[in-house]
């Protein structure tokens, strides 16, 4: 393989955790036991640094249409809404300024900017299922893929003040043609906003289970830098968000207009100490829990058969933890959503029939495959959990609260 910054052919194996189905691939009944795998194996680039995976998925299987909404947590938009109102008044952003969000899916984060008094905003949403949501919540919508083609026939060059990339930067396996996309999109004075998983809180918290097919690049800023930096972009600003379990925000100027902030540069410190050692050194720990959580599981079901354990929440992530510690159906009854476009589906290799949360059905454990929102999950349930429903939280360590 190239690497997918710098072109380079030679790479170092970090983590090999085999061959899995495309994590968004939940299932009809149908389907179950058809779905396809391919090799989940991350590797370091040995020039540029980057973590990044050794095979790509094609992006029309996993972007044409699928099932994750931002809209069903709070917590995201809370976070959404917070960002916004920091960079309309850290670049005095005005009401007609032109907003861009790639990869902006159900119109969530544009909404925010909407209710901070922004409302000039595209969505550029690949999925077609999703940028229907965007459409219907109110987003002028652009159903493409994001890249310079599309800045072309729409006519952008030059014309947007802002570009919001959240968590998107990761996906991304044409990221040069999207990189020029975004600097002719740009104004001259134009900033673009990325927030990305930051590798190095994936060692800290042990976070595997965010690798999977659709997250193709795991960014330290370092790696971030040597991307964009070839392109005349400026990384100026940079600090860190606990969303999706720990996350950098970077601050970008096409040139560099902007002096580096104090955040910035004790980032790009921290960040020195998440290298090839550490990325070993995790991927070893992460052997070693493989058996941990499958044991309390299986010693559960063991002293009494007819305990339920339904798993909490169906996010993709999920998957990578389930079918890599080769847990499914014999241990996990059932698996509750809030996300009706996921009810009636099947977990993929897993199969674990997927319902709606109810209050009517409740289990004596819930496994909580979203534990990367653990706080605001426990605290809804808490009445749950105090008439005797026990919650799971794998990570870091494993937890029954």
């Amino acid at each position: 393989m190239n690497c997918r910054s710098c072109h380079s052919i030679s790479h170092t194996s970090i983590l090999d955790l085999g061959h899995h189905p495309w994590c968004n691939d939940f299932l009809t009944k149908e389907r179950v036991g058809k779905e396809e795998k391919y090799p989940l194996h991350l590797v370091q680039c040995d020039e540029c640094e980057l973590l990044q995976l050794n095979y790509t998925v094609p992006k029309e299987v996993m972007f044409k249409n699928h099932t994750y909404v931002s809209s069903t947590t709070k917590s995201l938009s809370k976070h959404f809404y917070e960002l916004a109102l920091e960079n309309k008044c850290q670049f005095d952003l005005q009401k007609d300024d032109l907003i861009l969000d790639i990869g902006g899916n159900d119109g969530t984060q544009l909404l925010q900017y909407k209710k901070v008094g922004l409302g000039n905003v595209l969505n550029v949403e690949s999925a077609d299922n999703i940028a229907a949501l965007s459409v219907g919540a109110g987003i002028p919508t652009a159903n493409a893929f994001f890249n310079e083609e599309l800045i072309d026939e729409k006519g952008l060059g030059g014309k947007v003040k802002l570009i919001n990339a959240s968590g998107v930067f990761f996906h991304l396996e044409e990221l040069h043609s999207v990189i020029r996309g975004i600097k002719k999109a740009l104004a001259e004075d134009g900033i673009l906003v990325v927030q990305f998983m930051y590798a190095g809180t994936m060692v800290e918290k042990l976070n595997f289970d965010g690798i999977y097919h659709e997250h193709l690049c795991f960014y330290t800023l370092r790696s971030l830098k040597n991307l964009l930096e070839p392109y005349g972009f400026s990384v100026f600003d940079a600090y860190h968000s606990d969303i999706h379990s720990g996350s950098i925000i970077a601050k970008i100027s096409k040139s560099p207009i902007f002096g580096k902030t104090a955040s910035y540069e004790s980032w790009l410190e921290k960040d020195k100490k998440y290298n090839r050692e550490s990325f070993l050194e995790f991927a070893g720990k992460v052997k070693s829990k493989k058996r941990g959580l499958k044991d309390l599981l299986e010693r559960i079901k063991s002293d009494n058969p007819q305990t339920k354990i339904y798993a909490y929440g169906a996010p993709a992530k999920g998957n990578t933890l389930l079918n890599y510690f080769g847990i499914d159906n014999s241990l996990i009854d059932k698996c509750v959503e809030v996300n009706d476009l996921k009810v009636g589906l099947y977990l993929p290799q897993s199969h674990i029939p997927i319902i709606k949360e109810s209050p009517e059905d409740l289990p004596d454990y819930y496994l909580l495959l979203a534990h990367n929102f653990a706080e605001e999950i426990i605290e809804r349930n808490k009445e749950l959990i105090k008439n005797g429903v026990k919650f799971i939280i794998p990570f870091p360590e494993i937890e029954i609260v």
